[in-house]
């Protein structure tokens, strides 16, 4: 018997299966049911083994996962969570073994299905919530229940099957949390005038004038002053209406008024450079972890695009120079995977600004520092990636077409310059003799988009002037 809470901590089974002659593990999750005994209403019991859920087939190439409801309390319990959409099958890059115990087949599960767009075994599997408009919008296409996560970049319907890449989920899970974010503000702006209008204009009404309401959409009020100067929402509405104004009009403004359309172009760029300054100024100042600083690079991949003197091309983020054993050890997951002009690759590895570069006492006397651990193994760390990328080549060049593994560039972005002049000079001795791997800090790099802003900031000087 199990109370009310040791439901939601379900055993799993693992099974052998040959489905098609294709060897397999199915992996079965313990269900639970209840007496509605009114003298012990949280009394639950377990199924028969024989009516256990299975909850995902393990091939080597592919995890077919068929995702339900997990909460007994729930009537939907055991209910498929995408309504037609019976299986979710996630396509490996890389062959694996097949796990021999169920602890190996759950490890092997929480490796590739990750918490980003999975919910976990004990939830049943399946896309989280944030993506359930993905398969309300699936279901709309005639006789499709099979939903496939590739690793490609196409998206297609093959028989009753939908093939849609991870990348593109992770990418709409993105874009709904922005949009939820901003509701949310949206709405906590809406309570708080609300707030104001209906009492604190009444408590103290020369201290908290009443405000008059501008629009409404449904629930949605807002709020301004009378008499005086539009709300921020009413002047933020005011400028995207004006964007969206240039932008239907463009090819027309084009023709009419082709120097003012260069000229707003350039301020645009400038003005968005210069806050992305000021943000990477102020980041720079927090302690931030590596994987904090690893989002704002990949949603800023302009600042990065400056350490390389040509054109660039980003290829992949947390990419996997060496594959891995099945419980996930012996991986080598490199930062950024950039391929330049010409087609050479080049690894860009990220530590913290933080993160110290010599070490505080002198080896020698009080003028030689030597480089400090955390230095050094993103320096040795970044070459291993290289040495594994060139070894697992055969494995690597079907997702690196034109590539070739000869010249493959390094470079690490750590700490910020040392201050003590000897610590200094030491530093740079170190990273110059570093002839395989280019050591960059995180000032040297804002520094980069200072010049740059400086240079833009003068040209549109010079450009005013004439």
């Amino acid at each position: 018997m199990y109370d009310g809470e040791a439901v939601f901590n379900p055993t799993f089974r693992l099974i052998p299966g040959l489905p098609n002659q294709e060897p397999c593990r199915d992996l079965y999750m313990e269900t639970f049911f209840t007496l509605e005994d009114p003298d012990d209403p949280d009394a639950w019991y377990p199924h028969a083994e024989d009516r256990w859920h299975r909850l995902a087939s393990i091939f080597s190439n592919r995890i077919v996962t068929y995702p339900v409801f997990t909460n007994p309390h729930a009537k939907r319990y055991l209910k498929r969570r995408h309504g037609r959409i019976k299986s979710v099958t996630y396509e490996m890059k890389y062959e694996q073994a097949l796990p021999e115990s169920s602890d190996a087949a759950l490890t092997l599960i929480d490796l590739y299905l990750t918490s980003r767009i999975w919910n976990s075994c004990n939830f049943g599997l399946g896309l989280i919530k944030e993506l359930e408009p993905v398969c309300a919008g699936l279901m709309r296409v005639p006789e499709l229940d099979t939903l496939v996560i590739t690793h490609d970049e196409q998206i297609k319907i093959d028989r009753n099957c939908a093939r849609i890449p991870e990348r593109q989920l992770d990418d709409l899970r993105r874009t709904f949390d922005k949009a939820d974010r901003r509701q949310k503000e949206r709405i906590r702006a809406a309570k708080h005038w609300h707030v104001r209008n209906a009492i604190m204009a009444k408590l103290a009404p020369e201290k908290f004038p009443a405000l008059m309401q501008v629009t409404s959409t449904g629930e949605m009020v807002e709020y301004r002053m009378a008499s005086t100067r539009p709300s921020p929402a009413m002047e933020k509405q005011q400028r995207q209406a004006s964007v969206r104004t240039v932008r239907q009009n463009a090819e027309q403004i084009a023709k009419d008024a082709p120097h003012e359309l260069l000229h707003l172009h350039a301020e645009i760029e400038r003005v968005t450079l210069a806050n992305m300054i000021e943000l990477f100024e102020k980041k720079i100042e927090q302690q931030l972890t590596e994987s904090h600083w690893q989002r704002f690079f990949e949603d800023n991949i302009f600042i990065l695009s400056m350490l390389f003197a040509r054109p660039v091309q980003l290829l992949h983020t947390q990419f996997h120079a060496q594959t891995a054993s099945i419980d996930g050890t012996g991986a080598q997951i490199g930062d950024f995977l950039f391929r330049e002009l010409g087609q050479p690759l080049a690894i860009v590895e990220i530590k913290k600004p933080s993160s110290p570069l010599m070490r505080s006492s002198a080896y020698r006397n009080d003028k030689v520092f030597g480089p400090h651990s955390e230095l050094s193994g993103a320096v040795t760390q970044v070459l291993y990636q290289q040495t594994s990328l060139r070894s697992n080549w055969l494995f690597h060049r079907a997702d690196l077409p034109g590539s070739q593994p000869d010249a493959i560039k390094c470079i690490v972005i750590c700490g910020t310059t040392p201050r003590e002049s000897e610590a200094r000079r030491c530093f740079d001795i170190f990273r110059h003799a570093c002839k395989d791997v280019e050591v960059v800090t995180f000032d040297e790099l804002l520094g980069k988009l200072k010049l740059l802003l400086q240079h833009l900031s003068h040209q549109e000087r010079s450009e005013d002037a004439s």
